[in-house]
């Protein structure tokens, strides 16, 4: 192996047989961390477009994550549209609306029963969360990356994300890297497999646009 592309963990990218998904599902604990930090923005960012304030997108957040903690061992994809983002969007979907109702009940306690319940604010029973597919995908590749970030050298990971993510061009990389623009190929191939490995039941990359 090029001395240009060495990990420095040393270990080798394919050396785990199973994605952080399947580990995840028989207990793995690091395994469902790396999942919480993968999913954290996006989740957050889905209940602040609902309205939630800062404080109940975070509480609102760490209960969608309770609930996939606890529900996860029964996730399973039964059609071939069925995804881990959609079924994580679904419990998102049931928090915020648990928070509505839960505001709900508050303000009808603190006014009275003879509250007219179309009055209150911010009654949202059909949450709908706005579906921006190519976006989503963009943020979860990107934050992949940053997650296995550790296993690469600090030289590979720059190459990649100046060729992948900034839009540089390999040859220009590779001039100010030190490397030649095979090694800048080469590495870019490598951090795009890994991350399918690890996160590719998890994000369903199914273009070859993300990495470029």
């Amino acid at each position: 192996m090029s001395s240009e592309s060495s990990t420095e963990s040393g270990q080798s990218s394919g050396s785990l047989s199973t994605s952080v998904l399947q580990r995840a599902m028989v207990g793995d604990q690091e395994a469902f961390r790396k999942i919480t930090d993968l999913f954290a923005g996006l989740v957050y960012s889905w209940c602040r477009k609902q309205g939630l304030a800062e404080e109940d997108a975070k509480d609102t957040s760490q209960e969608v994550f309770k609930t996939v903690a606890t529900k996860l061992a029964l996730f399973r994809r039964e059609s071939p549209s069925d995804s881990f983002r959609a079924w994580i969007r679904s419990v998102t979907r049931n928090k915020i609306a648990d928070h509505y109702r839960g505001a709900q009940t508050h303000i009808k306690a603190s006014h009275g029963q003879g509250v007219d319940i179309s009055e209150i604010p911010d009654k949202r029973w059909n949450i709908e969360l706005d579906d921006d597919p190519v976006r989503e995908t963009t943020e979860l590749f990107q934050r992949a990356v940053q997650l296995i970030r550790q296993e690469f050298s600090e030289r590979d990971f720059q190459s990649f994300w100046r060729v992948a993510v900034n839009g540089m061009s390999a040859k220009d990389v590779a001039t100010e890297l030190g490397m030649t623009p095979n090694a800048v190929f080469i590495v870019r191939s490598r951090i795009k497999k890994r991350v399918r490995e690890e996160f590719g039941d998890l994000i369903e990359l199914k273009d070859t646009n993300h990495g470029r």
